[in-house]
C-alpha cells in the first residue's frame, strides 16, 4: 500500500511542476499586443470585432508592471493606454451603429473600472446627434448644402431648449426598416408625443436670415417672394407624409401617432398659409412653442421604449 502512496504523491507534485512551469513560460500580454489588438475598433467596427477586443481587455493586466518588495507583481495600464480607450469610447464606441447600446455601456464600465477619467457621466448613447457634412462637389450644390446645413443647425439650437423639459431630441438620425432608409433632420420624443421636424431653409442668403415671404396655396403649391420675384418651391408634402409613416413603423407596437412638422429657419419669412395640411409650417423661433402645445400624455416608459426603438433601428 505505501508504495501505491508514493507513487501518487510523485504523480501529483509531477504534474503540479509541469502547471508552473508552463504557466510561468506562457507568453504575457505585452503593451504591443494592445496596440495590435486597438486597431480592431476602427469606426463603424462590428459587433464581433468588439466582443474580441473586449476578451481582449478582460485578460490584459496593463502594460505597466512593477514588482513589489514581498514578491508580488504590480499590473496597471499606461497612461497611453487609458488615453487609447478613452478616445476609442467618444469617437468608435458612441457613434457606432453597430453596437447595442448596454455594449457602449459596457465600455465605459470597464474602462471607468480601471482608471480611465472623464467618462463618468453615462452619455445619451440613443439620442446622438450626426455630424453636418458636405460632400457635394458641384459648386451651386455645394452652396446650397452649406445653406442647408446652416439651417438645420439653427433648428438644432432651438430644440437644444428640449432637453430641460425632458424631451429626447435625435438629430440626423438615419433609419433602416424592412431595407428602407430614410434620414430625418430632426425627431422628437417626449411626454407630449412623438415628432418628425423638417427643416427647410426657404429664403435665406448665404445662410442669413433674409425678409421673404412664403405662401402656401391651393393645390399644395408653394411660392417664395423674395426681392419681389416669385419662385416656384418643391411642396414638402409627399416628404412629409414618407417620413411618418416610416417612423410610425420604426417604433411599431407603440400606439401614438407622429407628429409632424416643417421648422422653417429663417426668422425673418413671412407665412401666408392658404390651406389646411397635415403637417405644421412653422418658423424655427415659434417651433418650441408648437412642440410643447402638444400633449399626448405619453409616460416615461413610453418615451423610453420608443427611443430604444428608434435607436435599434439606426445606421449611423
Amino acid at each position: 500500500m505505501f508504495p501505491y502512496v508514493i507513487l501518487i504523491c510523485g504523480i501529483v507534485l509531477c504534474c503540479f511542476v509541469l502547471v508552473t512551469y508552463f504557466s510561468s513560460n506562457k507568453k504575457r500580454l505585452s503593451s504591443k499586443d494592445f496596440q495590435e489588438q486597438k486597431k480592431r475598433m476602427r469606426p463603424h467596427c462590428s459587433e464581433a470585432d468588439y466582443l474580441a477586443f473586449m476578451e481582449f481587455l478582460f485578460k490584459y493586466p496593463g502594460g505597466y508592471r512593477r514588482r513589489n518588495r514581498d514578491g508580488s507583481i504590480y499590473c496597471d495600464y499606461l497612461g497611453k493606454e487609458k488615453g487609447d480607450l478613452k478616445g476609442i469610447f467618444f469617437n468608435i464606441i458612441i457613434p457606432n451603429p453597430n453596437l447595442h447600446t448596454y455594449q457602449k455601456e459596457e465600455f465605459r464600465q470597464f474602462a471607468r473600472s480601471i482608471g480611465v477619467t472623464g467618462i463618468d457621466q453615462r452619455p445619451d448613447y440613443e439620442t446622438r446627434d450626426s455630424v453636418l457634412k458636405n460632400r457635394e462637389t458641384d459648386l451651386d450644390q455645394f452652396a446650397r448644402k452649406e445653406v442647408g446645413n446652416i439651417g438645420e443647425q439653427i433648428v438644432r439650437d432651438h430644440l437644444k431648449e428640449l432637453e430641460t423639459y425632458q424631451y429626447a431630441v435625435i438629430n440626423g438620425a438615419k433609419l433602416s426598416l424592412n431595407g428602407e432608409v430614410r434620414e430625418y433632420d430632426h425627431i422628437v420624443v417626449g411626454r407630449g408625443g412623438v415628432f418628425v421636424v423638417e427643416t427647410k431653409a426657404f429664403g435665406m442668403t448665404n445662410g442669413r436670415p433674409k425678409k421673404a415671404a412664403l405662401f402656401i396655396d391651393p393645390g399644395d403649391k408653394w411660392i417664395l417672394r423674395k426681392n419681389n420675384i416669385n419662385h416656384d418651391l418643391t411642396s414638402p408634402t409627399e416628404q412629409i407624409k414618407a417620413e411618418a409613416e416610416h417612423l410610425s413603423a420604426v417604433i411599431g407596437t407603440y400606439m401614438f401617432p407622429v407628429h409632424s412638422i416643417v421648422a422653417l429657419s429663417n426668422q425673418e419669412l413671412f407665412i401666408k398659409q392658404n390651406i389646411s395640411l397635415p403637417y405644421q409650417v412653422v418658423r424655427a423661433d415659434h417651433l418650441i412653442e408648437t412642440i410643447r402645445s402638444n400633449n399626448d400624455r405619453l409616460n416615461d416608459s413610453d418615451v423610453a421604449a420608443i427611443v430604444h426603438s428608434i435607436d435599434e433601428s439606426r445606421i449611423n
